[in-house]
C-alpha cells in the first residue's frame, strides 16, 4: 500500500510536507521506511468524490469491506446504523479507530467507534494501517488502524456548504461547516475551532427501488432435492394485511373450521386466502395474499453536529502545553417493519363481540390464532441519539537534542439513547383483544391493575379505525447506554546512540485506561405479562415483543507498557541504500482477563532509489469488550430457518455474554515491495496473512454450522441446548419449531485471512494542469472460519453485514485533472462476482452474484483562478447502476425486510451533491 504521505496529495502536484511520525509506529518518521503497509489519503481527496462524510468515502477503498454506514441498507431490527470501519471484512471490532493517535470513547456496547462523532472540518488526512499494530497501540489493532489526523497548524478561515438529493427525489441532505485557526499570544500559542452540521433524510421505503419492489428471498432447504432458489414477490403465509386465520396446530390450538380464511376489512366478511406459488419452504410463497414488509426503510435518517477546539502554547522553547476538546451529537432513525398482530402472540375468542353472529356460529366455539399486518399505520421504528464528549490535556517537550517526550490525560464520555418506537406490549395486546359485550357496550374483560384504562381492540378493521386500541397496545421502550474512558499515557522517543549505519531510534511508552459501561433500560427481557383474568394470555411471552435489553454495569482497567526500536543495519552499501530493523513489544494487563504480551518485528530494505522491500511478523490481540464479558441477557425477534423441522418462521433470540472469555490472539505476517521505476510513478505490492486461533464468536442463533453440529450428533451435542423446542429432538414436524434460540459468545472459532494489496500512483503535468492517476487493488483469496471441526471459506462469497464474506477482487481507481480554473475527478470502484455461500454442503439453484462497478464524478470550478474559492458538483453512481440481486437464505422468513444486495453495493442510485468551499 501507499508508503509516503507525499503521494497522498493526488489532487495536485506534490508539495513539501513536514516530517511526521507515521501511524503504526512511534519512531518511524517517513512512510517510505515503514515495514508495515500504510495507506494515506488526504481529506480533500476523500470528500472530493464522496462529499457526505469521510467514513462513506473510506468504505469505497478496497481494504474496507462490510462496514456499516448510514447509507447502508436497513438490514437489522436493532438500531445499529452508524459509520463503523471494517478492514478486510474481518469485523469492525478488530479495527482500531484513533483520533490524532489517541483512543476514542466507544459509541456502542460492543466497543465500536461511530465515526460520525469525529470532527472533519480540520481533518488533514486519514492513515490506514493494514497490518497488525497491537504492539504499538494495544488491543483491537488486529487488522489494522484507522487514524484521523487533524491539521494542527491551520491558520485562516474556511467555510463550506452543500446540498444533495437522489435521482429519485429522495434522500435529501445538506451540510454546512466552518473552521478557524490563528496564531495568538505573540505567536507562542495556536488556536483552532470548528463546527459542522450534516443532515440527511432517510429513504423511508425499499419499494422506491426496483430490487426492493420485487421482494426477493431465497427459499428452500439447501439440499439437492430442495435447493435454495431465488424467489421474487415473496409472501409469508403466517399473516395477511386483512387478518389471516392460522392453522391452530402451529400454536397448540384446535384447528379452526375457518382456517385459511381472511378478513376483508371487518368482522363480518371472510374471504378465502389466495395462495401463491410454492417455494420449497413452509410458510413462504411467491405471490398471493400473504404479508411482506411494505414500509421497511431503505436507509436511515442521520443528523450530526460536531464541534472541535484546540489550544497549544509554548511554555518554553522546549515545552509545549495543549488542550483540546470535541463535542458531537448524532441522531438517526429508521422504520424497521410493519406494525402487526404477530403470529403466535394473539388468540381470538370465538365469541369476540367484533365478530358477526354468523362467523361466531361458523367457528363452533373454537378459538383461533390470527396473523394481521397493517400497511396503513406507521411501522415499528428504532431511533438513537448519541452524544460524545472528548477532552485531552497534555505536555510535549524535548530533553536536549536527543529525546522528545509527551504526557497526556484524556477523558471521554458517550451516551446513547436507543428507542424502539411502536413496540408491542403483549400483556396489553392480550387484554385489549379479550373484548366482551357488557350491556351493549364493548369493553375489555379486565380493566383493573396493569390494564386499567384498557381499550378494546377490533383486529378486523383498518388500523385507522382501531387506532385508539393500537395506541394503547404500542409503546416506546428504550435504554440509555453510557460509556466512559479515562486514559493517561506517557511516551519518550529519541536517539540514544548511533551505529555505523545511522541513529538508533527508540520509544518507551505506558498507558493506564479505565473503561466503564452502564446500561439503564425501561424494559427488561425477563419481564412477562400479567395474565390474571385475561383470556388467551400467554404468560411465557416477553412483556415487550422486540429488542429489549437488560440493565448492565461493568468496568475494566488496563495497564500497559511498550518499547519500540528502529535499528539501522546498513546505509549506502552496495545493494542496500538502507536496511533497518524495527521491533516492538507490549505487555498489557486487563483486570477482566489477565496479562498478555504482544510483539512485532519487521524490516525495511531499500535496495536503491527504485526498489525496496518490507516485512513484519507480529502477535496481536483483541481483548473481549465489556459487553461480551458482562452484558445481561437480551431478547429480540428473529427470522429463523430451522434445519431440523425444515420450517421458516420467526422466533425469539436470547443473546448471552460470557465472563470467562480470553483475549483473541492473532499471528500476522506482511511482506511487500515498493517500486519507483520512473519519476512520479510508484507501485507497491503487499502480501498479508492473519490467523486467529481462539476467535470470539457467537454460538447458536440462526448459525447453520451450529445447527449442523447439533443435527450430526443426533441431539446429543452441547450446542443443542441453544435450541428450545416444545417437543423431544426426535420430533421433526413443523410443530417442533424452536420457541427460542440462544446465542452466546465463546472463544470457539478460528479465523484465517490471506491476500495481496496493490497500489499504483502516477502524476504528471499536462497542458495547463496536472493529471493524477491512482489505483488500489485488493485480492483476498482466503477468508476462513472454522468451528466444530468444519471450515468454511467465505472468500468471494456474498455477504450483508454479519452474514460474512468478502469479494476476492476489489478495486478503486481515481483519475483527476486539475487546472487553476477547473477540475475533474473520477472514481470507479469495482468488485468481482460472488458465490452464494462458502458452505460446500449447501445446494443453490441461484447463480452467482455478478461483478459490478460504480462510478462517481466530481466537477470543480475556481472562479477567477482562485484555488481558495471552489464550486463543485458531485454525482455518485453517475450511471445509476442497479446492484445485482443477492439475499441471504437465513432471512427467508421476513420478506421485504432485507434489501437484496451484497454488503457494500450501492442501494441509493444516482445522487447529486452541489456546494461551495471558501478559504480566507
Amino acid at each position: 500500500m501507499l508508503s509516503s504521505p507525499a503521494l497522498a496529495q493526488s489532487t495536485s502536484a506534490p508539495e513539501t510536507i513536514e516530517e511526521v511520525v507515521v501511524t503504526g509506529s512511534r519512531v518511524i518518521t517517513s512512510g517510505e521506511n515503514s515495514p508495515t503497509p500504510l495507506t494515506v489519503v488526504s481529506a480533500e481527496q476523500l470528500l472530493q468524490t464522496t462529499p457526505t462524510n469521510v467514513a462513506d468515502a473510506l468504505r469505497k477503498l478496497p481494504v474496507v469491506s462490510n462496514s456499516n454506514s448510514v447509507a447502508s441498507v436497513n438490514n437489522s431490527g436493532a438500531n445499529n446504523v452508524g459509520n463503523f470501519i471494517n478492514l478486510r471484512g474481518f469485523g469492525a471490532i478488530r479495527t482500531l479507530v484513533l483520533f490524532d493517535g489517541k483512543r476514542l470513547t466507544p459509541s456502542t456496547s460492543t466497543g465500536l467507534i461511530d465515526t460520525n462523532v469525529i470532527p472533519e472540518m480540520l481533518l488533514e488526512r486519514v492513515d490506514v494501517v493494514t497490518g497488525g499494530a497491537s504492539a504499538v497501540y494495544g488491543s483491537d489493532a488486529v487488522t489494522g488502524v484507522v487514524n484521523y489526523v487533524i491539521d494542527k497548524r491551520f491558520t485562516g478561515l474556511k467555510l463550506q456548504a452543500q446540498a444533495g438529493v437522489s435521482d429519485y427525489g429522495d434522500g435529501e441532505s445538506w451540510r454546512a461547516g466552518a473552521a478557524w485557526g490563528a496564531e495568538v499570544l505573540e505567536g507562542r500559542g495556536h488556536l483552532l475551532v470548528s463546527y459542522e452540521h450534516f443532515d440527511q433524510d432517510g429513504i423511508d421505503t425499499k419499494l422506491g427501488r426496483k430490487n426492493g419492489r420485487l421482494v426477493y428471498t431465497q427459499q428452500g432447504a439447501g439440499t439437492a432435492s430442495n435447493p435454495f432458489t431465488l424467489v421474487a414477490n415473496t409472501r409469508s403465509t403466517f399473516g395477511s394485511f386483512g387478518g389471516l386465520i392460522l392453522p391452530g396446530f402451529l400454536y397448540g390450538l384446535p384447528n379452526s373450521p375457518l382456517t385459511d380464511m381472511q378478513f376483508a376489512g371487518d368482522g363480518a366478511t371472510l374471504v378465502p386466502f389466495v395462495h401463491g406459488t410454492p417455494t420449497g419452504s413452509f410458510g413462504a410463497e411467491s405471490g398471493g395474499d400473504g404479508f411482506y414488509n411494505s414500509i421497511s426503510a431503505l436507509t436511515a435518517a442521520l443528523e450530526t453536529d460536531r464541534a472541535f477546539s484546540r489550544f497549544d502554547y509554548e511554555l518554553t522553547d522546549d515545552i509545549k502545553a495543549y488542550v483540546q476538546a470535541s463535542w458531537a451529537r448524532s441522531e438517526n432513525s429508521n422504520t424497521v417493519l410493519n406494525y402487526s398482530i404477530y403470529p403466535g402472540t394473539a388468540v381470538i375468542s370465538p365469541t369476540n363481540p367484533y365478530l358477526s353472529p354468523a362467523i361466531q356460529a361458523q367457528l363452533g366455539g373454537v378459538p383461533f390464532a390470527i396473523g394481521r399486518y397493517y400497511d396503513d399505520l406507521p411501522g415499528y421504528r428504532t431511533a438513537a441519539v448519541t452524544r460524545n464528549i472528548q477532552g485531552t490535556i497534555g505536555l510535549q517537550g524535548r530533553f536536549g537534542d536527543a529525546f522528545d517526550w509527551d504526557v497526556f490525560y484524556s477523558h471521554g464520555w458517550s451516551k446513547a439513547r436507543v428507542s424502539s418506537i411502536g413496540n408491542v406490549n403483549t400483556g396489553r395486546l392480550a387484554a385489549a383483544l379479550d373484548a366482551v359485550n357488557v350491556g351493549g357496550t364493548i369493553q375489555c374483560r379486565v380493566n383493573t391493575g396493569p390494564y386499567a384504562g384498557c381499550f378494546p381492540y377490533n383486529p378486523f378493521v383498518s388500523g385507522r379505525e382501531a387506532s385508539a386500541a393500537i395506541n394503547y397496545v404500542r409503546g416506546t421502550t428504550s435504554f440509555d447506554l453510557t460509556n466512559k474512558l479515562d486514559n493517561v499515557g506517557a511516551a519518550v522517543t529519541g536517539t540514544p546512540f548511533e551505529t555505523w549505519a545511522g541513529p538508533v531510534k527508540v520509544a518507551l511508552s505506558g498507558e493506564y485506561r479505565r473503561l466503564s459501561l452502564r446500561n439503564v433500560s425501561n424494559a427488561q427481557p425477563s419481564e412477562h405479562p400479567d395474565c390474571t383474568g385475561v383470556q388467551f394470555c400467554n404468560p411465557f411471552l416477553p412483556l415487550w415483543l422486540s429488542n429489549t435489553t437488560a440493565d448492565a454495569d461493568a468496568r475494566q482497567s488496563v495497564k500497559e507498557g511498550a518499547f519500540e526500536a528502529v535499528v539501522p543495519l546498513l546505509r549506502d552499501a552496495p545493494y542496500a541504500r538502507s536496511l533497518d530493523l524495527n521491533g516492538a513489544v507490549r505487555y498489557t494487563h486487563y483486570s477482566t482477563s489477565g496479562g498478555v504480551t504482544t510483539w512485532k518485528v519487521g524490516g525495511d530494505w531499500q535496495v536503491n532509489d527504485i526498489l525496496s522491500f518490507r516485512a513484519t511478523r507480529s502477535r496481536d490481540i483483541r481483548a473481549p469488550n465489556l459487553n461480551e464479558l458482562f452484558a445481561p441477557e437480551t431478547a429480540s425477534l428473529t427470522g429463523f430457518t430451522d434445519i431440523h423441522t425444515t420450517n421458516t418462521a420467526v422466533t425469539r433470540l436470547f443473546t448471552r455474554s460470557n465472563p470467562d472469555l480470553k483475549p483473541e490472539v492473532a499471528k500476522t505476517l506482511t511482506a511487500g515491495m515498493v517500486i519507483k521505476p520512473a519519476p512520479r510513478l510508484s507501485l507497491s505490492i503487499d502480501y498479508y496473512r492473519i490467523n486467529i486461533a481462539n476467535a470470539i464468536a457467537s454460538v447458536g442463533g440462526a448459525d447453520v454450522a451450529t445447527q449442523k453440529a447439533c443435527e450430526d450428533s443426533g441431539g446429543a451435542a452441547d450446542v443443542c441446548a441453544f435450541y428450545v423446542r416444545p417437543f423431544p429432538f426426535s420430533d421433526t414436524s413443523v410443530t417442533n419449531f424452536p420457541t427460542a434460540v440462544i446465542a452466546q459468545v465463546q472463544n470457539i472459532a478460528s479465523h484465517k485471512i490471506e491476500g495481496v494489496d496493490t497500489e499504483i500512483n502516477y502524476w504528471a503535468p499536462l497542458a495547463n494542469g496536472t493529471l493524477t492517476l491512482r489505483g488500489l487493488l485488493s485480492y483476498q483469496p482466503k477468508f476462513e472460519l472454522s468451528r466444530f471441526g468444519t471450515t468454511i471459506d467465505n472468500a468471494g462469497v456474498a455477504g450483508q453485514q454479519a452474514a460474512g464474506g468478502v469479494p476476492k477482487w476489489r478495486a478503486t481507481l481515481f483519475a483527476s485533472y486539475r487546472t487553476d480554473y477547473w477540475g475533474v475527478d473520477v472514481q470507479h470502484r469495482w468488485r468481482a462476482s460472488l458465490k452464494q455461500s462458502g458452505d460446500p454442503t449447501l445446494v443453490f439453484d441461484t447463480p452467482e452474484v455478478p461483478s459490478v462497478g460504480f462510478t462517481d464524478l466530481t466537477l470543480t470550478a475556481h472562479p477567477g483562478g482562485d484555488r481558495n474559492r471552489t464550486l463543485f458538483l458531485s454525482v455518485q453512481n453517475v450511471f445509476n447502476k442497479d446492484a445485482p440481486v443477492y439475499i441471504n437464505p437465513s432471512w427467508a422468513a421476513t420478506p421485504g425486510f432485507f434489501y437484496p444486495v451484497a454488503g457494500d453495493d450501492d442501494v441509493i442510485g444516482r445522487y447529486f451533491t452541489a456546494g461551495a468551499r471558501l478559504s480566507f
